[in-house]
C-alpha cells in the first residue's frame, strides 16, 4: 500500500488496525562511470515497495536526498547537511505520530546517511517514548554479506559496487552501462572521507575499490531475494514485538 496513491480515508482505515509505516531512504549521488545517480533511491524504493506488498504495510514516499557532500565534485550529486536530514526525519516521524503512527521501519540504501539516521531515530525515541523506530541497512545483514562475498569477492569494494548496481539492473536493465573488465584491479582498504575535491582526486571516475563491470541482473535477482527476506523479518519483529 503506497501512501502516495492512498486517499486519506484509506490511511484512516489502516490506522484502525495497525500503526506501522515503512520509510525508504535513498540518495542522489554519483555512482561511478556506469551507475545512475539514483542508485540508492531505486534500491530503497524497490525493497520497501515489495515489503509493503508482502506485509500489507503502508509505504511512505522515499527520502530521495541524503548526506552526500563527499561526492559533491561530481555533477548531478545533491546533498543535504547532516543536521538537515536529522531534523527532517524527526519532523517526518513527529507529524504522522500525531495521527496515530507509532512504529517506523526506515529502509536505507545509502551508507553515508546511516549514522545520521541512527542519531535521528535515537532523538525520536527520546522525544516520543512510545514510538518504535528501526533502521534497516540492506547491505549489513549476514546473509547479504555472504551472498556478495560469493558473487564478487574483493571486487565488491565500497562505492559504485557491483552489488548495488546489480540491484538497479534487476529493475532497470538499461540503467547501468556495460563496462569492460578492468585491465588491472587492485583491492583497496576503506578510503578516508574528507572533502569533495579530495575525494574526486583520489577516485577520479567515482568508483571506490569496486569492479562495477561485474554487475548483472541475475546477481540482482539473488541479492534482492536475500535482502527482502531479512527486511521482512525486521518488519515482523518491529510490528509484533512489544
Amino acid at each position: 500500500m503506497l501512501l502516495k496513491l492512498s486517499i486519506w480515508q484509506d490511511v484512516e482505515e489502516y490506522l484502525v488496525k495497525r500503526t506501522d509505516l515503512v520509510c525508504p531512504v535513498g540518495s542522489c549521488e554519483q555512482h561511478g562511470p556506469s551507475g545512475p545517480v539514483g542508485t540508492d533511491l531505486i534500491v530503497a524504493e524497490e525493497l520497501a515497495n515489495e515489503l509493503g506488498e508482502d506485509r500489507r504495510a503502508l509505504v511512505a514516499p522515499a527520502l530521495p536526498i541524503g548526506v552526500s557532500s563527499v561526492h559533491g565534485a561530481f555533477p548531478g550529486t545533491i546533498s543535504v547537511r547532516p543536521m538537515t536530514m536529522l531534523a527532517f526525519v524527526r519532523d517526518l516521524v513527529g507529524s504522522v505520530y500525531k495521527q496515530g503512527f507509532k512504529r517506523f521501519l526506515f529502509v536505507n540504501a545509502h551508507p553515508s546517511s546511516s549514522g545520521v539516521l541512527q542519531a535521528a531515530l535515537a532523538q525520536v525515541h527520546s522525544d516520543l517514548p512510545d514510538a518504535r523506530c528501526l533502521l534497516f541497512n540492506w547491505w549489513e545483514t549476514a546473509e547479504v554479506r555472504a551472498a556478495i562475498a560469493e558473487l564478487f569477492g574483493n571486487r565488491e569494494g565500497y562505492h559504485a559496487t557491483p552489488g548495488e548496481l546489480s540491484l538497479v539492473r534487476k529493475f532497470y536493465p538499461r540503467g547501468v552501462l556495460d563496462l569492460p573488465p578492468p585491465e588491472r584491479f587492485e583491492p583497496s582498504a576503506p578510503p578516508p572521507m574528507w572533502s569533495a575535491p579530495d575525494f574526486r582526486t583520489r577516485h577520479p571516475d567515482g568508483r571506490v575499490g569496486s569492479d562495477p563491470s561485474l554487475a548483472s541482473g541475475s546477481a540482482g535477482d539473488r541479492l534482492f531475494v536475500v535482502a527482502l527476506r531479512a527486511l521482512i523479518e525486521a518488519h515482523r519483529r518491529l510490528v509484533e514485538e512489544v
